[in-house]
């Protein structure tokens, strides 16, 4: 008997209600936040005052063009998911597509594993016509509003969403099939296993990181000695004790974004820069494409940088932020275990008592049961990470780079630019950095403590 067996039975409309309780009101939350960066989005016609100089008008007028594109298809895929959903939990869309698929198998096979295959295939189709809505008032619509015209034309589109489909099928089968398997083979508390495997994958993840991962990326080589780049990023090192043969270059292949990052505990710590940070990806101007050429930072704009990932170093996040992942996780997973194993949810959906299908089981947890858990650990976590940067970009303050950092942050939104301006209320629900507006700001913060202190 389950430890659950014994409190009071909840009836299950009263469950399919708290339900769709939840779509609802995580969807319309969604929607006010959407609609108030929206809002932002339409009254920040100018370009902000930090950043004059930096953004050429016409610039800026196409990035917002493209944030308002972006914003109202967001709104009308909120509202169209809403309305979806709702009925897929009202009129039993779960129970009707799993026994699609029994239907389908029924003079072969009834074993549970097969018929998840099958489940999750009709699924995967579904699942693309559901988007149709969204794809068709985008294309038919937002683009001819916003002078967008397509790059396409729609049997293309046709092509791709058939492709996606099959090629879909090459993980999502084989992992179901795992899915069904590993929870019928442990029993009853595989959620903790799950938990284990996953906790463990990690910290192995960051022993085979810079030999799995980031080949895909480019190739990665010790920060090369003798340079200018590799002075002044030795200086600020050599200040705080982290040593060279941790600063490591990757050379990308085709990548355009501008990064550098820390991770990793003990040996196994590195501070990563990829080339398209620096000038010219530290080249010379005739050996890249003429759209490279000045882009990237300079050497000292660059240690400023590095700065920063050693604030990152300096104040343990990494250990926090593994530690509070893990803590996070297992919540969740014993959480979900809590709701997996009660048949209530399943009855709720529209299963007949008795009927709990794993896959679904995995479906309906994670899609509606954990949502608030979710959305709750999920804002505390991004709040939690734009902590962290800001603590980061203080130690570079601290060090006496606050003009280099401030250099190289606006170099980087140069180019690659994008709309700078965002709602408060919805940077905090979306963002795990705080905004290249929030940042500056920050560093004049940081100016005015220290004169106020006559540090300066």
């Amino acid at each position: 008997m389950a430890f659950y067996d014994t409190w009071p039975k909840v009836d299950p409309l009263i469950v399919l209600v708290v339900l769709c309780l939840i779509v609802l009101v995580d969807r319309i939350w969604e929607m006010i936040l959407t609609k108030r960066q929206q809002l932002v989005c339409l009254n920040a016609i100018m370009v902000p005052e930090e950043l004059r100089g930096i953004i050429p008008p016409e610039i800026y007028h196409r990035a917002r063009i493209y944030e308002l594109h972006k914003t109202e298809l967001q709104l009308w895929k909120y509202l169209i998911d809403l309305i979806i959903t709702l009925c897929e939990l009202i009129l039993g869309f779960y129970p009707f597509l799993w026994g699609l698929a029994a239907m389908t198998l029924q003079k072969v096979t009834s074993q549970e594993i097969w018929i998840t295959l099958i489940f999750v295939f009709y699924l995967t189709i579904y699942i693309c016509v559901r988007f149709l809505p969204v794809l068709i008032y985008d294309k038919c619509l937002l683009e001819l509003r916003y002078g967008m015209s397509g790059k396409f034309p729609w049997y293309l589109y046709c092509c791709i969403g058939a492709m996606s489909i099959l090629l879909s099928q090459l993980v999502l089968l084989p992992l179901a099939a795992a899915i069904v398997f590993s929870v019928k083979f442990i029993g009853y508390y595989f959620f903790l296993w799950f938990w284990l495997f996953w906790a463990v994958f990690t910290l192995l993840l960051v022993f085979f990181l810079p030999y799995c991962c980031i080949p895909c990326i480019g190739r990665q080589v010790v920060l090369p000695e003798g340079t200018a780049l590799y002075m002044e990023v030795k200086r600020v090192c050599d200040v705080v004790g982290f040593p060279m043969k941790r600063v490591f270059i990757i050379k990308t292949r085709t990548m355009q974004y501008s990064n550098a990052y820390f991770y990793g505990s003990c040996c196994l710590k590195r501070i990563v820069i990829f080339d398209t940070l620096l000038l010219n990806k530290g080249k010379e101007p005739n050996e890249i494409h003429p759209y490279e050429v000045g882009r990237g930072l300079t050497n000292i704009q660059v240690a400023g940088v590095v700065c920063h990932e050693l604030g990152h170093w300096k104040h343990g996040h990494f250990y926090k932020a593994t530690i509070i992942m893990k803590i996070h996780f297992f919540i969740t997973m014993g959480l979900f275990g809590l709701f997996f194993h009660s048949p209530q949810l399943y009855m709720a959906v529209g299963f007949e008592a008795g009927v709990m299908p794993i896959i679904v089981g995995f479906i309906i947890v994670l899609k509606f049961a954990l949502t608030p858990y979710l959305t709750l650990a999920n804002v505390l976590m991004l709040w939690n990470l734009r902590r962290f940067e800001y603590a980061a970009d203080k130690f570079a303050h601290r060090m006496g780079y606050s003009i280099q950092l401030r250099m190289a942050l606006v170099k980087i939104y140069a180019d690659h630019m994008s709309f700078p301006v965002y709602d408060q209320c919805y940077a905090r629900w979306h963002h795990t950095h705080p905004t290249i507006l929030q940042r500056l700001a920050y560093q004049q913060k940081l100016d005015m403590k220290a004169m106020n202190a006559g540090t300066y």
